[in-house]
């Protein structure tokens, strides 16, 4: 079975390979990397995504952080070949962090006024990987920044904080998984809470690990996603 990846807000995949490694060889792993260039928003990226599914074969659909969004309206729309939906790290509404009641447009707010080509990569790091940031992870993530046009990541910032998807979640027929890290700094437990008062039959499995849950927990989350879909 295929199993489409939609990256977080970097939007390049990148980051992504050891955990496609660890889907394989029972899933057939495909990234969707967006536009480096294209400062869009959720509507044309869903559209970029949805010309992308697969054509007359089943699949697996994972939205990670920012591209939960997408995935959902994906998903909602009843593709053929769907099987299953899994969001992680991810939300339906604009997501606030643990331990702050912050208006949902504080993500667009800060994106607004910050240096984003100038940012530390240990401060970035720190937020998305908190204690598994080793140097390894510091490099790569170094890298990807360093592609990366701060006006596109501005309007993904944007996207992210006006984000509103729970009528289109409440369409979702398929299994949905969300997968959560214990230790995530950016997308607090109320997010998952949203997402199960919508869909009672959605599935939680948290793992010991940041919010770039894919990257620091890439087999427990390949499994976790095996084992839901029976794989």
């Amino acid at each position: 079975m295929r199993c489409l990846l939609l990256p977080g807000m970097d939007g390049t995949g990148a980051l992504l390979s050891d955990f496609a490694a660890a889907l394989a060889p029972q899933f057939r792993p495909e990234v969707v990397a967006y536009p480096r260039d294209a400062a869009w928003g959720y509507d044309p990226l869903t559209d970029y995504v949805r010309a992308r599914l697969p054509r007359d074969q089943p699949f697996v659909l994972l939205g990670e952080s920012f591209s939960g969004p997408i995935a959902i309206r994906i998903a909602a729309s009843r593709p053929d070949g769907l099987r299953g939906l899994v969001l992680c790290a991810s939300f339906a509404r604009a997501p606030s962090p643990p331990g702050w009641r912050l208006p949902a447009s504080w993500l667009g707010r800060i994106g607004a006024v910050l240096p984003i080509d100038r940012l530390p990569t240990r401060l970035t790091a720190a937020a998305m990987l908190g204690a598994w940031a080793s140097e390894e992870w510091l490099t790569r993530t170094r890298e990807v920044l360093a592609t990366l046009d701060p006006a596109v990541i501005r309007a993904r910032m944007h996207a992210g904080s006006t984000a509103e998807e729970t009528a289109a979640l409440a369409r979702v027929a398929c299994p949905l998984l969300y997968l959560r890290g214990r230790h995530d700094r950016l997308v607090s437990r109320r997010s998952w809470e949203h997402i199960r008062a919508i869909l009672p039959l959605a599935n939680c499995v948290e793992l010991d690990g940041p919010h770039f849950l894919l990257q620091a927990k890439a087999i427990e989350a390949a499994d976790a996603i095996k084992r839901a879909f029976a794989i």
